[in-house]
């Protein structure tokens, strides 16, 4: 039996929400060990190596996205023979792909060392390289054609599951030979053998699951998409990857691994906020093809509220929070200072603004407007660069964070213009109101807390505990009373939307 659109959506919500909780644990709990027993040095390094990895993916986010638009059309008309062509070009285009990652980390084993500024020799930098990134190669030459089919499917949750059962493994297994005195190369080494069965796991599964015909002939003609596509996640991958890149050839190390500290924690409560966002994508996209238009206006609107919901309670707990469990964090750590209360303000408005336009991004991204939005992730990510470079000479760490504040203030706004302009008219009020209520919420609840709070819940985990169940508490419900004031209507729809998930999911159970 076919599950719904809802059914899918609470399967994907809870798995994902399960995948993040697990992800913020192993995150927060690695790289103290990593700092522990090796040092700021190698978390930096480390750190840095995984980011320009990831450069590689400007070669295949825009075929990804390509094939999710041509998916939705196809599994919406249950056309099994067109999903298969599909999923076979879009195959064969990911293992050239990986072959050129092979290549990329071959050279980057070899300039990295090179540029770089650290102690370390030239081959202990170099082996960690290619050790990292054996399971990049894995995951592009066998599991991201099924990732995205899934994902495309609304049947995201099963690849959580193996994401999941991965991250459990990885971290028990790193945190041992961690603890037993093996090398960092070594524990990467283990780590990369983790990863690599999961895309083979995935791989093994849809084919198995799924009546995908693997010898059909590859639909070429569903990439068409992908020119538009990779260059809009060309910018966007400039833009993500900006503030290393900066950081590395103008600062050093240490500054980096206080970067990743403050870093690791936006990202956690950016993939909570993914928690909800998770399959928004191809719910617009099915609306899309099915021409559903009121309810796709319907969605953006409860979407919307949630996520702004959301932002206010969390980033106000953030501002509140944050450097109190930095210090404690980092504790013992007296290579480089890590406690930076400038920066912290700064990049979390900076992840304020980037939450703030996730409903705009999966409604463009899931009717496939992406030559119509590539221009503004270019001017994005050169507002980024242009900004970061000027000012990390001048004010470190937070030139960059500035840098990137500006950029996601100016993609947020034009997304929201987009929108209005040509998939949903709403008036551009409607964003305008809810970007100043979210601001207010923040600064109201945050400042006056700010101070009360800080040395309390600075003396240790306990406290920091106790500190966060108040002010988590007394965001809860200062934004719930600011929607009951301000948006009632909306906070009413998102509880309905909320209590019928429930209820089928019980029926199922049933």
């Amino acid at each position: 039996m076919n599950k719904s659109r809802s059914q899918k959506a609470s399967l994907n919500i809870t798995t994902n929400a399960l995948l993040e909780i697990v992800t913020m644990i192993s995150t927060m709990i690695l790289p103290r060990f990593v700092l522990k027993y090796f040092g700021s040095s190698y978390n930096g390094i480390v750190s840095s190596a995984s980011q320009f990895l990831s450069l590689i993916s400007l070669l295949t986010l825009g075929v990804t996205a390509s094939t999710r638009v041509a998916l939705y059309q196809s599994l919406a008309k249950n056309d099994n023979h067109a999903t298969s062509a599909i999923v076979r070009a879009t195959e064969k285009y990911m293992r050239k792909v990986g072959l050129v990652l092979l290549v990329y980390i071959i050279g980057l084993a070899i300039v990295y060392p090179l540029v770089v500024h650290t102690d370390f020799g030239f081959w202990d930098v170099s082996f960690l390289i290619f050790i990292v990134g054996a399971s990049s190669f894995a995951e592009y030459y066998f599991g991201i054609t099924y990732r995205t089919f899934l994902l495309a499917d609304q049947c995201v949750y099963i690849s959580n599951v193996f994401s999941i059962i991965a991250l459990i493994l990885n971290t028990g297994l790193s945190i041992f030979l961690i603890t037993s005195g093996f090398s960092i190369q070594i524990v990467k080494l283990f780590s990369a053998m983790v990863f690599f069965l999961r895309p083979l796991l995935q791989n093994i599964y849809v084919t198995k699951k799924y009546s995908l015909d693997k010898h059909c002939e590859p639909d070429r003609s569903a990439l068409d998409k992908r020119g538009d596509a990779t260059a809009l996640a060309l910018a966007n991958i400039v833009h993500d990857n900006t503030d290393i890149v900066v950081l590395t050839v103008f600062t050093d190390v240490k500054t980096i691994s206080v970067y990743t500290i403050y870093n690791m924690v936006m990202n956690g409560l950016k993939k909570i906020q993914q928690v909800m966002t998770t399959g928004t994508e191809p719910i617009f996209g099915n609306m899309w093809a099915k021409k559903e238009y009121e309810a796709i206006k319907r969605n953006l609107a409860v979407f919307e509220f949630f996520i702004t919901f959301f932002l206010s309670v969390v980033f106000s707990c953030a501002m509140v929070l944050l450097l109190p469990f930095v210090s404690i964090y980092t504790s013992g750590i007296t290579d480089v200072e890590y406690v930076r209360p400038a920066y912290g303000i700064v990049i979390c408005a900076a992840f304020i603004f980037l939450g703030l336009r996730a409903p705009y991004l999966s409604l463009v991204q899931g009717v496939g407007h992406y030559k119509e939005t590539k221009i503004g992730a270019f001017i994005e990510a050169g507002i980024n660069i242009t900004l970061s470079v000027v000012l990390v000479n001048f004010i470190g760490m937070i030139g960059v964070a500035v840098g990137t504040l500006a950029a996601n203030i100016f993609r947020t706004v034009q997304y929201a213009i987009y929108i209005d302009n040509h998939i949903v008219a709403r008036g551009k009020s409607v964003f305008i109101r809810k970007i100043l209520w979210c601001l207010m919420n923040i600064t109201i609840i945050s400042v006056p807390i700010y101070h009360l709070s800080f040395e309390y819940a600075s003396k240790g985990w306990l406290y920091w505990i106790l500190t966060a169940v108040v002010v988590v508490l007394i965001a809860l419900a200062f934004t719930t009373v600011s929607s009951l004031i301000f948006y009632r209507k909306d906070l009413k729809n998102s509880m309905t939307v909320g209590k019928n998930m429930l209820l089928r999911r019980r029926k199922k159970s049933a």
